[in-house]
């Protein structure tokens, strides 16, 4: 483990990051520390407990951190039903910064959304290799049944040969989901009209704002438009069929 600096509270690891994640993550489910320990003890192998799901959350400000495997991801992406790039999202009041062997003063928290999420240069090879599955998104996924928190059970049992059907996230859904990021974010603490005219005037202007930016994000900018022309052609002739 490797220990955390007491005078820089304001830089955080990777690492930190995941660990700031795992409880944000835990709390949206609403699982304890040992129903965690629980599940990342049946998807990674090792022996997890309470304690340890806490020291890991304490990364965060703690005298030690703890350095997450890639096979911890994934495990822990299956333990809590989330993405992997959930764990490495920056936090939410941008307090801190990204601090890396080269830079211990620190990076913006852009530049891990950067790394995370792709930029025009490189979203590309991005697109053209997540294009190789598309065949397999398009019809869903089937997981283990011991993936899936079920309300009421979160400790739900594994079942030998139970698969649960999953729907991927579209292109299309991508799209509707910034959409409604850039909407929400503008709109957020809106009244009805008849509370406060200005405040609802201002908040139609963000609605604007938010549909003028969203207008500019044109999938030719990210993608090869003939490729997605092709698809798009595909699916008719199989709807015709």
């Amino acid at each position: 483990m490797a220990r955390a600096r007491k005078d820089d509270k304001r830089s955080w690891s990777a690492s930190q990051v995941v660990a700031h994640n795992l409880t944000r993550a835990r709390e949206l489910r609403g699982l304890t520390q040992t129903e965690v320990a629980e599940r990342l003890t049946r998807f990674t192998g090792s022996n997890w407990s309470q304690a340890t799901v806490a020291q890991a959350e304490g990364s965060v400000g703690g005298q030690r951190v703890r350095q997450f495997t890639a096979n911890e991801l994934v495990a822990l992406a299956r333990a809590l039903d989330l993405p992997v790039l959930f764990f490495f999202l920056p936090p939410d009041d941008g307090e801190g910064q990204l601090a890396t062997e080269d830079a211990p003063n620190g990076l913006d928290w852009e530049y891990l959304l950067l790394l995370i999420l792709g930029h025009r240069g490189n979203f590309g090879v991005l697109a053209e290799r997540a294009a190789n599955w598309e065949h397999v998104l398009a019809h869903g996924v089937d997981i283990p049944a011991g993936d899936s928190l079920v309300e009421g059970d979160v400790r739900l049992a594994d079942i030998a040969g139970s698969l649960r059907h999953r729907e991927p996230l579209l292109p299309e859904d991508v799209l509707a989901a910034v959409f409604h990021g850039l909407a929400a974010q503008r709109m957020r603490g809106a009244m009805n009209p008849g509370e406060d005219v200005a405040a609802f005037a201002d908040n139609l202007r963000g609605l604007a704002d938010a549909l003028t930016a969203f207008n500019k994000y044109r999938p030719g900018q990210f993608v090869d438009e003939r490729v997605t022309d092709d698809i798009a052609a595909e699916r008719r002739r199989e709807n015709q069929q």
